[in-house]
């Protein structure tokens, strides 16, 4: 990580990169920041110094000090040369996003937003996740690419596009619901209780099992929260021992039936 000088006033900084596409990828991410004229120079300075002491990422210290996650999220997919959209200007096709289901878009913190000939455009908060790749082309049934987007954005848009819409909408379904007959109870055999697995698959190709659980939104919780601790680079707790949330390559959640 690399100081800047501050014994000068700073001049005002322009609103946008003045860096090429190369360029953005060779220059740190405090250079970025500031150069984008996101954050001043003297709280770049106190972001690089509090992750330099503590070892935290320097994007996490920066969001703590009040960087838009979505100018960070955009700075980062320059850095590594990938497509960024912005999710509240990106004319996302409902039908297209309503392919993966809510469970799984929750899960991968993924959306699909358009057609492109046979390829579906999928946003996600890391687009060189090669994991993901492969776990939303089996999703997806068919091929895929991905971009980076906000998580934020992301998990936004998938609660909007997969609430109903409107007031209107919502009366009309209680009305539904409230219409159905109640249908006459017969007794019938108990099914097999699912039980949910949460486990991770890491770098090696070891397979370990976090937890498990008869609610599937639990188990998703659970999941989503190894996803978020790996990918801020934290530790995860696997039974009573922990391991480097930087090895974990996938997390699933599994369903089979208990006895």
């Amino acid at each position: 990580m690399t100081m800047f000088e501050t014994s000068q006033a700073a001049p005002a900084a322009p609103a946008t990169p003045p860096f090429s596409t190369a360029e953005m990828r060779s220059y740190p991410l405090g250079t970025l920041v500031y150069r984008a004229g996101l954050m001043s120079l003297e709280d770049v300075n106190r972001a690089l110094s509090e992750a330099a002491d503590s070892g935290r990422r320097l994007g996490e210290v920066l969001l703590e000090y009040g960087l838009p996650e979505r100018e960070l999220t955009r700075l980062l997919a320059a850095q590594h040369g990938q497509e960024f959209v912005d999710l509240t200007e990106y004319p996302i096709d409902p039908a297209v996003a309503h392919e993966l289901p809510r469970p799984a878009a929750e899960m991968y913190c993924a959306l699909p937003l358009a057609r492109e000939n046979d390829c579906t455009i999928v946003a996600v908060p890391d687009a060189d996740n090669a994991s993901h790749l492969t776990r939303l082309r089996e999703a997806m049934h068919g091929p895929i690419r991905l971009v980076t987007a906000a998580r934020s954005d992301i998990k936004d848009a998938i609660e909007r596009l997969h609430e109903p819409r409107g007031m209107i909408t919502q009366m009309a379904l209680a009305e539904a619901r409230a219409d159905t007959p109640t249908a006459a109870v017969t007794p019938v055999e108990p099914e097999p209780k699912t039980v949910y697995r949460v486990e991770v698959t890491l770098a090696s190709g070891a397979t370990l099992l976090v937890a498990e659980a008869s609610d599937f939104e639990y188990a998703k919780s659970m999941g989503m929260r190894v996803i978020d601790e790996a990918e801020a680079g934290g530790t995860v707790a696997v039974g009573d021992a922990t391991i480097d949330g930087r090895q974990i390559v996938s997390v699933d959640v599994l369903g089979r039936n208990g006895v």
